[in-house]
């Protein structure tokens, strides 16, 4: 199997004890997930997983858990039905699903995003780069900061 350039930045939720959004979606309780992962490069902020749950009702959580080493430090936020349903129709039109990762991101030297979607079985992901997101890569941070911006909120390191 080749090395996905997500790979790197999924480890950072496993190092914090967050479960693979992908089996998320396969307990009872949960039938859609949303995840966005950030990796800062220069160490400037704690690496950060925000991930999006909702059961099979219309409630739905968000929770913002930070790395910082010898430290437990997570928030949790309660999401509207409407704002979920909002981000769900915005992926839509996004063509998230079908949406690659985003071309000509370098390794190493850049911020980096993963971003995932999960309900039941289906999973896909996406890595991109904020300073160099363009097109649909570009309204897929904006939408991402108007409608979950505690998912990007950052801490002092």
């Amino acid at each position: 199997m080749e090395a996905r350039r997500a790979d790197p930045i999924r480890l950072i939720a496993l190092r914090l004890r967050q479960d693979e959004l992908r089996n998320l979606t396969r307990s009872p309780l949960i039938s859609e997930a949303f995840r966005v992962t950030i990796e800062y490069h220069d160490g400037r902020f704690p690496n950060q997983v925000a991930t999006l749950t909702r059961g099979h009702g219309t409630g739905a959580a968000l929770k913002v858990v930070y790395d910082k080493p010898g430290k437990e430090v997570f928030f949790t936020y309660p999401v509207e039905h409407e704002r979920f349903q909002e981000l769900n129709a915005a992926l839509r039109r996004l063509k998230f699903d079908s949406l690659d990762d985003q071309p000509d991101v370098p390794f190493f030297g850049v911020d980096l995003w993963l971003v995932e979607r999960a309900s039941g079985s289906f999973y896909h992901d996406v890595v991109l780069s904020p300073e160099s997101a363009r097109g649909f890569y570009r309204e897929l941070i904006l939408t991402i900061h108007r409608l979950l911006k505690p998912a990007v909120r950052t801490i002092v390191p």
